[in-house]
């Protein structure tokens, strides 16, 4: 039978668990980099409290604009949510980085987006299978901090592409692939490959308020935690907390801090990317008073029924340096 992701989580499948020594590792990981670990100390030292206060915040239309149909990618077809949550919310902020404009530390070149060919593009523009290589365990599940920990030190992010060096094809999804090694780390000449394309540095969001700004400059996020959610949005596409629960990731590429929209829902929302592939959810999908519509396989999810998930931003740049998208969306509306 083929895989139903929603069938495997609804019966209890653990796709995410909490790991403290993990969570220590990236925490010295960050520091050593000169960076806060946590989001409260990031926003403040660089500016971005209070940037997103009473606005609507769309990362998802960069990521539609920068790479076109690579939203919401393959569905996962075996336990590596947090690899999939992991990937699309490092692609939120590479997307995001591009459209601002601004010259990278390192290079000093205003980077474009990478060379994938349309199947790789549809597929996501990253590999996946990359990031779950380092799982560290023969079986499925993982940890958010885990999976930053090595995409900040060992994985990298792989493109969707043929590596013909290496015997390995990853210009498509493939969760057989996702389980090569595991229980043993990858050979040396796959960790030289992703020491080229390592995230520069995360943070963990705690609060709305932080969550909120870093979303508004662009900045991604995956998260980890136990809710459900209806597969059937209302006519903004917005879905209701669901009795029951998953163990699962899933990636933050929006937020909604409108007045309107507290009055509507009674607080905030955030928009939430699932990785059950484009089938997953029915119901509207356009946002309240705009004619933009969300993407397919995700919904806005109230900030009072995803306050408790576990949540990690990632940045591609030497830190959280506020990020302007004017050039793309003139009109203001990101």
């Amino acid at each position: 039978m083929p895989y139903n992701p929603q069938a495997e989580y609804d019966n209890g499948f653990r796709g995410v668990y909490y790991d403290a020594d993990a969570a220590e590792r990236l925490t010295q990981l960050i520091l050593s980099h000169g960076q806060a670990p946590d989001a409260a100390s990031a926003c403040r030292q660089y500016g971005l409290s209070g940037s997103g206060e009473g606005k609507l915040s769309m990362p998802f239309r960069i990521i539609e604009t920068v790479f076109p149909g690579s939203l919401p990618a393959s569905a996962q077809d075996r336990g590596d949510c947090v690899a999939h949550s992991t990937r699309t919310a490092v692609l939120g902020s590479l997307a995001c980085e591009i459209a601002s404009g601004k010259p990278d530390e390192v290079t000093g070149e205003i980077e474009g987006p990478p060379n994938v060919s349309e199947a790789g593009r549809l597929d996501g523009v990253l590999s996946t299978e990359a990031i779950y290589w380092w799982r560290g365990h023969g079986g499925d599940g993982w940890t958010c901090d885990h999976a930053a920990e090595v995409c900040m030190s060992q994985s990298g992010m792989w493109l969707r592409k043929d590596y013909p060096e290496l015997g390995i094809d990853l210009t498509r999804y493939s969760g057989s692939l996702a389980g090569k090694w595991g229980r043993s780390n990858p050979p040396a000449e796959i960790k030289a490959v992703g020491q080229d394309h390592l995230v520069r540095t995360t943070t963990r969001a705690r609060s709305f308020e932080e969550v909120r700004d870093l979303l508004h400059n662009g900045y991604c996020i995956s998260s980890c935690g136990g809710e459900s959610f209806s597969a059937t949005r209302d006519a903004n596409g917005v879905s209701s907390r669901t009795r029951g629960g998953w163990a699962h990731a899933m990636a933050y590429l929006g937020v909604d801090d409108r007045e309107e929209t507290h009055r509507m829902y009674g607080g905030p929302l955030v928009y939430v990317q699932n990785s059950w592939g484009p089938r997953w959810g029915s119901g509207g999908r356009q946002v309240h008073g705009t004619d933009v519509e969300i993407p397919l396989g995700g919904f806005w999810a109230r900030w009072a029924d995803i306050k408790n998930r576990y949540a990690i931003a990632f940045s591609g740049l030497d830190g959280w340096p506020p990020q302007k998208f004017d050039r793309w969306f003139p009109e203001g509306l990101f």
